[in-house]
């Protein structure tokens, strides 16, 4: 038997609801690896649609044509296994004494 038909904004409000539930299933959410960060991004990220849907600040339709694509390519790079690029560069240990007590001004 055929249902009826649901609403755009049922759909559109399902669709981040399992993304955000498929996101968190994983027990390397809140790990310090790169598919924690991702997964980590992506469920705040769809915490913020979902909001901007209740509050009215997006429309379903607005949401559904901006954001299925972002949140399928998140998805698609959280499982890509890739290594992970920190942000931040280790600084350099320096191979030379400097000598802090000399009364050169050089």
């Amino acid at each position: 038997m055929a249902m009826e038909p649901i609403e755009l904004d049922e759909f559109v409000e399902g669709y981040f609801l399992i993304a955000q539930s498929k996101m968190e299933s994983s027990p390397t959410v809140w790990q310090d690896i790169r598919e924690g960060y991702l997964r980590s991004y992506g469920i705040y990220f769809t915490e913020l649609l979902l909001d901007s849907l209740d509050n009215g600040q997006l429309s379903s339709y607005h949401a559904g044509i901006r954001h299925f694509q972002t949140l399928e390519d998140l998805r698609i790079e959280v499982k890509s296994n890739k290594g992970f690029e920190y942000v931040v560069e280790p600084r350099r240990v320096p191979t030379y004494n400097i000598n802090y007590f000399s009364s050169l001004s050089d």
